[in-house]
């Protein structure tokens, strides 16, 4: 087993242990924690599936599109609901109806691109999440709620690598490697800082937040 390949088993571990850890509190608390505890279950489940169908050889590049696509959804979703500004909430509604719109006419018109990478779709349904997270960090200075802060941190720093990974191109071999393995590095960040904010703030069932 090679190096990366033990890491990406270790970024697996923790997201089954935050996945245990969300599922198992999430009716004590807020609309957004339920809604990042069903996007965690989403996540795994989809990766463990790509998982299983890599080790027997079955093709498995269209779990990609339920990776993408769930993941803005649900995580617009949950920015929808830390976002406080109405305006920033009317954004979040009308940028989903037209990415899912444009999705929808993508693939009507390529349909074979349901069996590959699309970066088209990686795009438009990452960048809008980069700039919720931002958003939320500019809301977090102005009234200082820290809640959720360990989470978008995390999120925002993978999510970027992530789009320049699979935007990337064709760079050099060595180069690519370099950015996989900071890729799956900054996957295990994100899901460290994601068991940091359920044990910071939502370890001992308290008021719903």
């Amino acid at each position: 087993m090679s190096s990366y390949d033990l890491l990406a088993n270790f970024g697996h571990l923790l997201l089954i242990i935050n996945c245990i850890l969300f599922l198992k509190s999430y009716r004590n608390y807020s609309t957004a924690f339920k809604i990042f505890a069903f996007y965690l279950a989403t996540i795994l489940f989809i990766q463990l599936t790509s998982k299983y169908l890599r080790s027997y050889k079955i093709p498995n590049l269209y779990l990609s599109h339920y990776y993408f696509i769930g993941q803005f959804l649900f995580l617009s979703f949950f920015f929808k609901q830390l976002l406080q500004h109405a305006f920033y909430k009317k954004m979040i509604t009308f940028v989903l109806i037209i990415v899912l719109s444009m999705l929808a006419i993508y693939y009507s018109l390529y349909p074979s691109a349901y069996y590959s990478f699309s970066i088209f779709e990686i795009v438009i349904t990452s960048v809008p999440l980069i700039l919720y997270s931002l958003l939320f960090f500019i809301q977090k200075i102005a009234n200082g709620n820290n809640k959720f802060n360990y989470i978008v941190s995390g999120f925002f720093l993978y999510i970027l690598c992530s789009t320049l990974l699979f935007t990337a191109g064709n760079i050099e071999a060595d180069i690519k490697r370099i950015v996989w393995y900071t890729n799956v590095c900054l996957y295990i960040v994100y899901q460290l800082l994601t068991f940091t904010e359920w044990y910071t703030h939502f370890r001992k069932s308290a008021t719903p937040s």
